[in-house]
């Protein structure tokens, strides 16, 4: 149609010939990892065991909460209010399907056996599913360090506003909300990663069909304590998976 943009990637995937990160196999034996979820959308983690799923056959490791406080820092946010954010739950969950660890296995399908074997124990803690009921006073606090559960709140204005309202022949004015919003991806987020001791110090190499890879190095580089330089990133060329956090994730590891 005359003043659409012209489609140049649909040949190749109509065709069955479209590449993905998963098609890629950049280190051969690598590791696969399964994700243990959270099934409530506010608790406290009373307890975590991972003994039965270590001892499963192909298992190398399984990361937990006291892994992931011990071992990482919380990802750098633009924002100043003291929500440490973690790649996985530390203390608490706060939303259904948070991670809660990771099991790594020789392959996918001993990865998912052996995450079902992590048994964690749960306190549940009250919970809002609405945005304005989190608002309210005396609402279930998610970072009890906050003094709300206002990550940030920002008003733009550009011009003379009020004059421009004072000089509108019509005024409509109105009360919105703007849910959250995914995009339907060919492909979930996929990485491959392999870090590597160095005479320099630790380094990581990643494969990952993530949109922004500018924007992905800084905050990767801020939750591993690895300086920038320290990690390279592979976009891959056909990127199919766009900017969304809730999809499920599929991710290889390198030993």
């Amino acid at each position: 149609m005359t003043g659409d943009l012209a489609r140049i990637e649909d040949s190749s995937l109509l065709c069955g010939q479209g590449r993905f990160l998963d098609d890629l196999d950049p280190l051969p034996g690598s590791l696969a990892a399964a994700i243990v979820r959270s099934p409530h959308p506010h608790a406290r983690i009373s307890s975590f065991d991972a003994r039965a799923a270590l001892a499963s056959p192909g298992v190398a490791a399984v990361i937990g909460p006291p892994d992931v406080a011990r071992g990482l820092r919380p990802f750098p946010l633009s924002v100043r209010t003291p929500m440490p954010y973690y790649a996985a739950a530390t203390d608490r969950v706060r939303f259904v399907g948070e991670p809660v660890a990771v099991v790594v296995a020789t392959d996918r399908y001993m990865a998912e056996d052996a995450a079902e074997l992590v048994d964690v124990d749960y306190d549940e803690l009250p919970a809002v599913t609405e945005t304005r009921a989190a608002l309210a006073e005396g609402a279930p606090r998610l970072h009890p360090e906050a003094d709300s559960n206002v990550a940030t709140d920002r008003t733009f204005s550009f011009g003379p506003v009020e004059q421009a309202f004072a000089e509108a022949s019509h005024v409509v004015s109105g009360d919105y909300s703007f849910p959250r919003y995914s995009s339907m991806p060919l492909e979930c987020y996929s990485v491959v990663a392999r870090w590597t001791e160095t005479g320099d110090g630790p380094a990581v190499e990643a494969w990952a069909n993530f949109h922004g890879p500018f924007s992905m190095i800084p905050v990767l580089a801020g939750a591993l304590g690895l300086p920038a330089a320290r990690l390279r990133l592979r976009a891959c060329p056909p990127i199919s998976a766009a900017a969304s956090a809730s999809r499920p994730a599929s991710t290889r590891i390198s030993h």
